[in-house]
């Protein structure tokens, strides 16, 4: 399956909870679920400040309590919307590298395969002509 970019769609307001009296998690609708190795790459770029959490398509992200700073745009969306492009260019790029490394090795393979028995007969019997 090929993997599909990720994009914010929207802030899911009806599920924003208070973290402490200045802070909001905010949780910000994602396009797809995304694999395990970009949640686990985006956790571990955002700023320890951030705490940002994937659950399913959802981005849950620490935010100040301000509706601008929340809303689409604004602070924290660019922020989540900077880790999910920095993620998704780390995939694509582990993607290229994995199939890039299938490509070699099934070349080393085929220069490796002996050739076809058929082909052995051939030319054994080309060779024993007089």
């Amino acid at each position: 399956m090929a993997f599909k970019e990720i994009t914010i769609l929207e802030v899911d307001h009806a599920h924003i909870k208070e973290h402490s009296e200045n802070e909001v998690m905010v949780p910000y609708i994602l396009s797809n679920t995304p694999p395990d190795e970009w949640k686990s790459y985006i956790e571990k770029k955002a700023p320890a400040k951030a705490n940002i959490k994937i659950i399913g398509k959802i981005a849950c992200y620490k935010c100040q309590k301000d509706v601008a700073a929340i809303r689409q745009y604004g602070a924290c969306w660019n922020e989540v919307a900077d880790l999910v492009e920095d993620a998704n260019r780390y995939f694509l790029g582990m993607e290229l590298r994995r199939y890039q490394e299938r490509g070699r090795q099934a070349e080393r393979e085929h220069r490796e395969e002996p050739a076809p028995r058929e082909y052995a007969i051939e030319w054994d019997r080309y060779m024993s002509r007089d």
